[in-house]
């Protein structure tokens, strides 16, 4: 999973938001498992359930709690998944 989490933190290209996801995804460092994992964050974090609200703001709040309490990532890389997420909803 540190690999996984690596490569979560270390995207950078926020004037690039939409390809956070393949950066992750597609990287060969990773396992399959690890991508696998990160797959179903993805999905599972960017649920319409957890992004409902008019304020994307309550969305991220949603999205990141429910990382948290759901896997073991540091908070960094929770808030990297929440911030490409967020470009999703917008």
């Amino acid at each position: 999973m540190k690999n996984l989490e690596d490569k979560i933190i270390s995207f950078d290209d926020w004037s690039q938001p939409w390809t956070f996801h393949g950066f992750v995804s597609y990287n060969k460092i990773l396992s399959i498992d690890e991508v696998n994992l990160f797959n179903k964050i993805w999905k599972e974090a960017g649920d319409a359930a957890l992004w409902k609200y008019s304020d994307l703001t309550l969305g991220c709040k949603a999205s990141h709690t429910y990382i948290e309490k759901h896997y073991d990532l540091p908070d960094k890389a929770i808030a990297n998944i929440v911030r490409a997420l967020s470009y999703e909803w917008k």
